[in-house]
């Protein structure tokens, strides 16, 4: 393929540099998009170029790379038209073309076209850089596809020294979402087409790049695809390009899909007039099947100068019911009328963009204005959504939405109402609202929902929304809300009595099924209370009442004896019979024991309340054994409280009061319980808070000195010792190298050998053995040194005797060898020191005076890791043996 590539596009070269300076391609674009039916891999290209139509040269046809490595593609141009960009006549080109992929798979689709227009400013030598232009296909689990289109011209005029603003108009047939960012215009190397394809022209530069200023700034918004150019500087042609990327959300993840080039060309010229300037707009939301329409101006600065005022976007090509804009003639301040009759067609996730552009009419340069609005249209709420009791159940219903296309339905849950309303641009229910999403139905008529699980006694309020194929979902149904009916007993009692190991008591209590439909379920009527340990479920049998020829039956309390309260809760549930026990009407909802777990600290004990019950507890009332009296200290609402200002060692002993209540007002209120009693004693738990560590780093010297403060001047009041902690390099495990106790010991000094290079970490650590989290990490690094002479006299004078460094520093060790000048190996060692004595490997026997030659590899501490450093060099041995080396 390289080959081939290479024959190809020499070829090429050869051809189009005769038409170099005759045709040039000014911008241009590749579009894709998926054509057959939804299993097909069937992909149609649309290449579209700008080129001057007053050139004698013509191109009837472009080279495509498909870019899944099958042969280059020749593409006929298709269809030609003029058209005026930027006041001037040009010819837009679209050659058009199908291919089979070969599954799913990332593709890179690239043209080269030789002939880039001369002279571009941004662009060295220009005239002889070909201009590449790419676009990525994804075919993947995440569907089918189509590219962004583009709705405005890549050719624009610009002004010295006056705003520059373009938007490409971009819009996704699919409704994905787009995102736009810069990009450095690409080329190739036309001989070396397997590596040289697509690359960065090289001394590319972005249009602020060519004469950088405080007030020439470009931007490529990411959201709306505006490009902004605050102040060009020089006249000329420059060519700049951008991405826009597609998004599309899978399995609740956004997901890029491919992406689109577009490279473009802005001429700057001089010009005595100002852009024109749009009114701000804002973004907005319309409930689908209802009319959007208001107002745009436009007015241009500088007096008498005439603007025209138009729009373009998604929303004036949708098939049905399409956005129209009509403005006024052109003069100094222009006014336009936006409107857009929507229905349900137009219901998507993502808004719909509409650019409004106003353009002055000065020569020769027409400079111009772009505001960007989105729209967003949202389906209609269901209507007329019913919560309806149904024994244990509530049966939901709502009518169709109003939008055929919605493809199911969400319901939201919440315990109680809430009174909230969806905002103008509220789809969907929000998170803060407090509503859980509990199910889902589909299709159009999937207008039913059973929601099971519930408790008897509580209010449950409800929302639905319609929801889309792309993930979109209509406004929020109005609140409804609805009650479980009392055709079971209902749970109002667990209170533990006594708190024992062996010999506890609680009492239960229920009320009788008050909504029981006595025809289908007749009486004599019986209770049995199961229970269980814990608070989850109650299974075994412990009470079954006699039978009872009334509703309002008179057994409805039980005392449970001989149970463990102290270390367990109890959870209880009641079912009711009739027909003297032979038929089970129901079970009411479990409801436990309130069981308390206190939590000791540092002069505090935390209370943590548990239970589990199907009314809802709004208070806890704390107390505490004061002199022998239990006698209450303070209230929650919450099921956590922390009784503080105790002493450590001491024992403490609470029990907590709930206070709660069904929403059903028919149900006694308020419903009273107390937990068991526990006790505990205070400890100290808390570590101090960690020290702010400093570090003064003397590579020189060599010398590391710590310095923190004392906690206890902030956080703490019995800090009693610190732990050091070092690693030698960054990312290293800290150890432990030295305990200081005394809390205003705050200093300390640490070399590790001869190196400076490592990082600490410093503790605090309290009068029990608490130990505080690691300070923040202090790093220092080594400045090293070292150096061999080039002489020594090992004549037992004690001077010079040994072949050592000078004084060093940061070194970890060496790999020294030391040769004759036959290259034999004399000495060899790791130790840094060296300490050669000037004998054959300082075993005594002396080697000749003479000159020799070492190659030493230094192993450098420094805090990223080991550096080798090689020093290689000579050695002048004067040993007073006058044999020569041989």
């Amino acid at each position: 393929m390289g080959a081939y590539l290479r024959t190809f596009w020499a070829g090429l070269l050869v051809a189009c540099a005769l038409v170099a300076h005759a045709t040039h391609n000014e911008a241009g674009e590749i579009l894709v998009c998926h054509v057959g039916d939804a299993g097909s891999l069937t992909y149609e290209v649309t290449i579209i170029t700008y080129t001057n139509p007053n050139s004698p040269a013509d191109r009837p046809e472009f080279i495509l790379d498909w870019g899944d490595n099958t042969p280059l593609d020749t593409i006929d141009r298709d269809a030609s038209d003029v058209i005026t960009v930027a006041g001037v006549s040009t010819q837009r080109n679209l050659y058009i073309q199908q291919h089979v992929y070969p599954g799913p798979g990332v593709y890179l689709l690239q043209y080269i076209d030789p002939n880039r227009v001369a002279d571009v400013v941004n662009i060295p030598g220009s005239v002889n850089v070909p201009m590449c232009v790419q676009t990525q296909l994804v075919i993947s689990v995440a569907g089918n596809n189509c590219s962004p289109r583009f709705l405005n011209p890549p050719i624009q005029n610009a002004c010295l020294g006056q705003p520059w603003v373009h938007n490409p108009g971009a819009y996704d047939t699919d409704g994905d979402s787009l995102s736009f960012e810069p990009m450095v215009c690409l080329g190739g190397d036309l001989n070396i087409p397997e590596d040289g394809l697509g690359n960065p022209i090289p001394g590319y530069q972005f249009p602020d790049q060519v004469m950088p200023g405080a007030n020439n700034q470009y931007a490529v918004d990411p959201t709306s695809g505006t490009i902004t150019w605050e102040s060009p500087q020089l006249s000329g042609i420059y060519n700049i390009a951008f991405i826009v990327r597609e998004w599309r959300k899978i399995n609740g993840q956004w997901v890029s899909i491919g992406w689109v080039e577009r490279d473009m060309q802005v001429i700057v010229g001089p010009c005595n007039n100002q852009p024109p300037v749009i009114a701000q707009l804002q973004d907005t939301c319309v409930e689908a099947g209802t009319l959007l329409a208001f107002s745009v101006q436009a007015t241009d600065p500088d007096a008498g100068q005439t603007i025209t005022l138009d729009a373009f976007g998604a929303p004036f090509l949708v098939a049905s019911s399409p956005a129209v804009f009509t403005s006024s003639p052109a003069q100094n301040v222009v006014n336009g009328n936006f409107s857009w009759g929507t229905d349900c067609s137009h219901v998507r996730q993502q808004p719909w963009q509409v650019v409004f552009n106003a353009r002055d009419n000065s020569s020769p340069v027409q400079l111009q204005d772009y505001q960007t609005m989105n729209i967003t249209v949202v389906a209609p709420a269901p209507q007329n959504p019913a919560a309806s009791p149904n024994g244990g159940v509530m049966e939901l219903a709502w009518e169709p939405s109003t939008c055929a296309n919605a493809t199911g339905y969400r319901i939201y849950r919440h315990q109680g109402s809430t009174g909230w309303t969806h905002g103008h641009c509220e789809t969907g229910v929000p998170g803060y609202t407090g509503y859980q999403l509990i199910g889902s139905t589909g299709g159009l008529n999937g207008t039913a929902y059973t929601d099971a699980g519930l408790a008897f006694g509580v209010t449950y309020c409800y929302l639905v929304t319609a929801t889309f194929a792309d993930g979109a979902e209509s406004y929020a149904s109005v609140e409804f809300c609805n009650m479980l009916e009392r055709d079971v007993p209902i749970m109002t009692h667990v209170s533990v009595g006594i708190t024992d190991n062996a010999s506890g008591v609680d009492t239960v209590r229920w009320s009788n099924a008050y909504d029981l439909d006595t025809l289908q379920y007749p009486g004599p009527y019986r209770f049995k209370l199961y229970r269980g340990t814990g608070s989850a479920t109650a299974t075994e049998l412990v009470f079954t009442s006699s039978n009872s020829p009334f509703l309002a039956h008179p057994d409805t309390a039980f005392t449970d004896a001989g149970l463990d309260t102290r270390s367990v809760a109890h959870t209880y549930r009641v079912e009711l019979l009739s027909e003297g026990g032979n038929t089970l009407v129901g079970s009411g909802n479990t409801a436990s024991s309130v069981f308390l777990v206190p939590e000791p600290n540092d002069e505090q004990i935390t209370l943590h309340i548990n239970y589990n019950t199907p009314w809802v507890n709004t208070q806890f009332e704390v107390f505490r054994l004061i002199s022998g009296v239990f006698t209450s200290i303070g209230t929650t609402a919450g099921p956590v409280y922390v009784d503080t200002g105790l002493v450590n060692g001491e024992s403490y002993c609470y029990y907590v009061k709930s206070i709660g209540a069904y929403d059903d007002p028919a149900i006694v209120s308020p419903l009273i319980n107390f937990s068991q009693e526990a006790c505990a004693s205070p400890v100290d738990l808390t570590p101090p808070c960690p020290p702010t560590l400093a570090l003064v780093n003397d590579c020189e010297l060599p010398l590391n000195t710590l310095t923190w403060n004392d906690p206890n001047n902030s956080c703490a009041d019995d800090t009693w010792r610190y732990n050091i902690y070092f690693s030698e390099s960054l990312g290293g495990t800290p150890l432990l190298i030295h305990t200081i106790t005394g809390a205003g010991d705050t200093v300390f000094t640490h070399v590790d050998g001869a190196s400076v290079a490592g990082c600490y970490v410093v503790t605090a650590i309290d009068s029990v053995g608490n130990e505080s989290a690691f300070s923040n990490q202090a790093c220092g690094d080594n400045c090293p040194d070292y150096t061999l002479p080039n002489v020594f006299t090992p004549n037992n004078d004690r001077v010079n005797d040994l072949f050592i460094p000078f004084p060093y520093r940061g070194v970890k060790e060496i790999d020294l060898e030391v040769f004759n000048r036959w290259g034999q190996v004399v000495f060899a060692t790791n130790d840094p020191d060296i300490r050669w004595d000037g004998t054959l490997n300082n075993a005594g026997e002396p080697v000749p005076d003479g000159v020799y030659f070492y190659v030493c590899t230094v192993f450098i501490k420094r805090l990223a890791g080991a550096e080798p450093m090689v020093l290689k060099g000579s050695v002048h041995l004067l040993g007073g043996n006058q044999v020569q080396q041989n």
